[in-house]
């Protein structure tokens, strides 16, 4: 019996550093787990013949080293019409200039937007929401030299985001209008 019990305390105690052990890895792989993104929102189709940039949304990333080039292209592209949503950098590692969205649903936006680039590469993704990303990456070439203000929509139709869900604020009757 004596025996039975300097056998069994060290092997359940050793069960039990283990049963620790296992639950304190979980426990950390769960709470440093990236939260689960939500669904995107589909793009809406609208009927249209010719593309404008204030009818595409993009978003800028800086996936190289030169600090601020993702502030100064959407500033560059703002001021041509896009819609720029955000502006940021990406751990992804990008060479030159990656032009990224839905090939199918919108190529003339993809051609329009990689017409302002040097060298760029249009990737397709299948995203549904209606947006283009712009990586800019090490070797960022510049400006491209004929960038469209103007494309013909062969389809007749774009896929554009949606309109968000919650309503913007109304100005207040005594706040001076926007520029």
């Amino acid at each position: 019996m004596k025996t039975f019990r300097l056998i069994a305390t060290p092997v359940i105690l050793l069960a039990l550093l283990g049963v620790l052990i296992w639950g304190a890895t979980w426990g950390w792989k769960e709470l440093t787990a990236p939260f689960p993104t939500p669904t995107p929102t589909p793009c809406v189709v609208k009927p249209l013949t010719t593309l404008q940039p204030k009818n595409v949304r993009v978003n800028v990333m800086n996936g190289g080293f030169t600090t601020g080039l993702a502030t100064r292209e959407a500033t560059r592209l703002k001021n041509a019409g896009f819609k720029v949503l955000k502006t940021t950098n990406t751990d992804e590692a990008v060479r030159g200039t990656v032009i990224r969205g839905n090939q199918t649903q919108n190529p003339e936006m993809l051609a329009m937007v990689a017409s302002y680039y040097k060298d760029a590469t249009i990737e397709n993704d299948g995203r549904v929401d209606g947006t283009i990303d712009i990586l800019l990456g090490t070797d960022f070439q510049g400006e491209g030299e004929k960038p469209q203000k103007k494309v013909k929509v062969a389809s007749g139709e774009v896929c554009v985001p949606a309109p968000s869900a919650s309503p913007s604020p109304s100005p207040s009757p005594s706040a001076s209008p926007e520029a």
